[in-house]
């Protein structure tokens, strides 16, 4: 079986390099990504689950992250979105631009792990 697939999106190279990093190590296969660039990228690639950081500035990140559920191949797809202004942002907020969740930075790997995990089991079982 072939191992799933994560889209991590950031702004910063250096979290999505060390993220993608922990990841791969752990078996998952790994695609990086830009907001500017996650549109495309998704499409063409579908990842099994897209871990998006929800930057504050400029809001172009929510905007982007509402947009993916729009592209009907990727409508089922979870978004686990990641902040590092944990109590800046509202749950209810998070799930109206389609994030099934999130999670803060920075992370707890075994958290972050279990909930990759669970998000991918849930997926699995719905389809």
């Amino acid at each position: 079986m072939a191992p799933h697939t994560i889209l991590i999106v950031d702004d910063t190279p250096d979290h999505r390099d060390i993220l993608a990093r922990l990841l791969r190590a752990t078996g998952y296969r790994v695609l990086e990504a830009t907001p500017a660039e996650v549109l495309d990228r998704a499409n063409g690639e579908r990842p099994d689950l897209i871990l998006f950081a929800l930057s504050l500035p400029g809001q172009h990140a929510w905007e982007t992250a509402r947009q993916l559920h729009t592209i009907p191949a990727l409508a089922a797809t979870p978004i686990l979105g990641s902040t590092l202004y944990p109590t800046l942002i509202k749950r209810s907020r998070v799930h109206t631009i389609g994030c099934v969740d999130y999670i803060d930075k920075p992370f707890d790997l075994d958290d972050l792990l279990d909930r990759i995990a669970g998000l991918l089991r849930t997926t699995a079982l719905a389809a």
